[in-house]
């Protein structure tokens, strides 16, 4: 699995009354992200697209779709 560094633990609270919205290609390749998700990810958009999505993947979470995703 790939290295996403560095890590912050620097925890963001989710923006109340938004929604979080991104695309990906087949490969899970960053598309397309709403300016929520944008913003919450501490990255650029120019940075975000055109890269694996994993890269905002908390470092504990190892299964898309996992319902402990983030978890301890």
């Amino acid at each position: 699995m790939r290295q996403n560094l560095p890590v912050t633990n620097i925890e963001k609270p989710f923006p109340k009354g938004k929604t979080l919205v991104s695309k990906t290609d087949l490969k899970g390749i960053i598309t397309y992200a709403n300016d929520a998700f944008v913003e919450i990810s501490g990255f650029s958009r120019e940075e975000l697209l055109g890269q694996a999505h994993n890269l905002v993947r908390p470092p504990t979470c190892r299964w898309r779709h996992s319902p402990t995703c983030g978890l301890p």
